[in-house]
């Protein structure tokens, strides 16, 4: 065999080697975009059910909180209002909450976390958004008597809140509801932002649209809608909101075992 012979076998092993580890790249790459187009979808749905679950959790936190204030004070605690002072200030006044909401269009803003002695993280849903706290003005004035069942006391109070679902069905009939709470989903369509609420974003025809507050007195009012999750495509969508409640009896309920007479 000649010296070039034996260079042209030489060229020719290197050339075959190299085929074959770019197939084998090319066999890898193709296997490890089937393993991505086949993980990412269940790893959306599981980062997904952990914002749902955070939801709820922090949800339920802050519904055992209001019971515990209402044991201690006899009302329930007036929303924090974050533009008295911006939300990222130290001093944080607004989650402190004012003594009273009643007449004084501070029935809505954000759970005030101070109060409740609740971590600011709890105050936000699964998707970091703050949730937005509704309540009927009369639970939480301050001037109640401190004892829920006297005369002048929460269990005296009655309630204009009103929670219906997609079909505009009451979904509390003759219950006097005390508050609401709102997260606004994955979308955020209408949750406060640095001291404001986000209604450019949520369609008129939107159900979304029944829960947002302060949005220039075309929505501020006291229902609010509880439906399954809808898409954009559909009449109504998109909604992808989670509501929670309480009323009057409820918390009564859980505050005392008898509740209200």
């Amino acid at each position: 065999m000649t010296v070039c012979a034996a260079c042209d076998n030489a060229r020719t092993r290197r050339q075959r080697q190299r085929g074959f580890t770019l197939i084998e790249m090319a066999v890898v790459l193709v296997i490890a975009g089937l393993l991505i187009g086949m993980v990412a979808p269940l790893l959306g749905r599981v980062l997904e059910n952990n914002r749902t679950a955070a939801t709820l959790a922090h949800m339920e936190a802050i519904q055992d909180a209001i019971v515990i204030f209402v044991r201690a004070n006899g009302r329930i605690p007036c929303p924090g209002q974050p533009e008295d002072t911006p939300l990222g200030d130290e001093r944080r006044s607004a989650p402190n909450a004012p003594p009273s909401c009643t007449g004084n269009d501070q029935d809505d803003g954000i759970v005030p976390f101070r109060v409740l002695g609740l971590p600011e993280d709890t105050a936000r849903d699964g998707y970091k958004n703050f949730f937005t706290y509704h309540v009927a003005e009369d639970f939480a004035d301050n001037g109640l008597d401190s004892d829920i069942t006297a005369g002048t006391g929460f269990c005296s109070e009655t309630s204009s809140l009103t929670i219906v679902d997609e079909n505009g069905d009451d979904l509390a009939p003759g219950q006097e509801v005390a508050y609401v709470l709102v997260s606004h989903g994955e979308n955020g369509h209408g949750h406060y932002t640095a001291g404001v609420s986000n209604p450019t974003s949520v369609s008129s025809n939107s159900l979304e649209g029944e829960n947002v507050i302060n949005s220039g007195g075309t929505n501020d009012d006291d229902t609010f809608v509880n439906a399954a999750p809808l898409n954009e495509d559909v009449t109504g969508g998109p909604y992808d909101d989670t509501v929670r409640w309480a009323t009057r009896d409820q918390i009564a309920a859980q505050v005392q075992e008898f509740g209200c007479p």
